[in-house]
């Protein structure tokens, strides 16, 4: 009798345990698709400028600058612009833009590069400007998309020389191809107002956005079901995709910049980054008084003259 009705408990709880699962892992696939397709200018508050790609246009008509494209591993058509140094060089800059931007906000940053006798490519990143895809995959696939654009420049030039450097959501993807296997054959990174950790920081800015504590409860339970989800469709977890461990296999010469005054990343995050970084050849510096990924625009001579002395250094 007790065999029997032990038999039917753990039926039972066998049963609550299969629902339970299934259940979880359809709400993990939600959240999943969710994490990729959400309003995240609303979430984190910035202005979107990703189809507004005049600017662009305006400087390759008059520079009579070179209009490229490349196909990423999944067929999506990433677009950029090329600017030959003028006098022959092999050193070669790619510049990565910031989240609902396109590679109209890296103009400012190109001048310095340009002026310093670099190659320059502003590309957009997926599900930016001219670029195909419908958002950012948040390095699932920028990783690759930047490896495409690399041996796009080697196909170009042998001998190319190339650094990466991103802003915001362009500087996390540079810190994640840093610290990728291909990324060690770059001569440098240069990562500025780069996040730490993607879901902690849609879990501050969401309970900021919803102001209710019960929906960052939400998100830790439904957390180990959404990264099953995202394993399934990508095999990669959350943690591969955070710039905070990427840093810890970057070996070549990096520079991390940040504004103090930046309201959507903490300037602390820079510190931490910086800190955990793996590279023999780091550097840091805190912008005073800027906000979130414009201490060029704040102090455009102070910002080249960091960037071209880490440049010399390394």
């Amino acid at each position: 009798m007790l065999r029997r009705f032990g038999k039917r408990v753990c039926a039972f709880f066998f049963v609550i345990t299969i629902l339970f699962m299934g259940s979880g892992l359809y709400i993990g696939n939600i959240a999943y698709e969710h994490f990729l397709s959400a309003h995240w200018d609303q979430i984190l508050g910035v202005e979107n400028h990703t189809q507004d790609i005049r600017p662009i246009q305006r400087a390759e008509r008059r520079f009579g600058w070179r209009k490229t494209y490349v196909a990423a591993s999944d067929g999506t058509l990433l677009r950029g612009t090329y600017i030959e140094a003028e006098r022959n060089s092999h050193r070669t800059v790619i510049l990565l833009h910031g989240l609902y931007q396109n590679r109209s906000m890296c103009l400012p940053y190109a001048e310095i590069y340009h002026n310093l006798g670099y190659n320059v490519l502003l590309v957009d990143l997926r599900g930016h400007g001219e670029s195909g895809g419908m958002h950012t995959e948040w390095g699932i696939r920028e990783v690759g998309d930047i490896e495409a654009w690399v041996q796009w420049l080697r196909k170009e030039d042998q001998l190319s020389i190339i650094g990466l450097h991103g802003i915001s959501l362009g500087g996390a993807m540079a810190l994640l191809y840093a610290g990728s296997e291909q990324g060690s054959q770059l001569a440098f990174c240069v990562s500025d107002s780069s996040y730490g950790n993607i879901l902690q920081l849609g879990k501050d800015k969401a309970f900021d956005w919803l102001q209710d504590p019960k929906a960052i409860w939400g998100v830790n339970i439904v957390a180990p079901f959404f990264q099953a989800a995202m394993f399934y469709h990508t095999h990669q977890f959350l943690s591969d995709i955070e710039p905070l461990r990427a840093v810890t296999h970057i070996t070549v010469p990096v520079l991390i910049l940040h504004g103090s005054a930046d309201e959507l990343i903490p300037a602390a995050t820079a510190e931490d980054l910086y800190q955990m970084c793996g590279s023999n050849s780091k550097y840091i510096y805190i912008f005073k008084k800027a906000p979130h990924a414009v201490a060029i625009e704040k102090n455009y001579n102070e910002y080249r003259r960091v960037l071209t002395d880490f440049l010399e250094q390394k």
